[in-house]
């Protein structure tokens, strides 16, 4: 029996708006289904942008025969500004099963930072 896997959907936990700071650590949520009658382990991978600017490194997970889960992928957000498509790649041994985009891009942005020393008198 020839592995699969199906994914529903990418979101990033405590955030409805992928917006995120440069450096952030984020975690995205997919849920994964094996849609086969055998059981599978499994390897995926969450990056931004093709030239992954940004990568959860390969994630380890095994599926029953039929199970959905939630896989978590840490992701640390790219130093630059930019606008990002998200991409999960599945694997099982070294067989791509599953090459995804995620319906919604990532924003980072480099919010402007100033330190506000104490208020003195002279």
């Amino acid at each position: 029996m020839e592995p699969q896997i199906k994914v529903k959907g990418v979101q990033w936990l405590e955030s409805e708006d992928p917006t995120f700071e440069a450096g952030e650590a984020r975690t995205a949520i997919a849920e994964m289904t094996n849609p086969t009658a055998k059981a599978f382990d499994y390897v995926g991978e969450l990056y931004l942008d093709v030239t992954k600017a940004a990568s959860s490194g390969s994630i380890a997970f095994s599926l029953a025969a039929g199970e959905t889960r939630a896989v978590s992928f840490p992701v640390t957000m790219p130093g630059v500004e930019g606008i990002f498509p998200v991409f999960l790649d599945v694997f099982v041994e070294a067989e791509q099963v599953g090459a995804f985009r995620a319906t919604e891009d990532v924003t980072v942005v480099i919010s402007p930072s100033i330190i506000i020393g104490p208020i003195t008198w002279e």
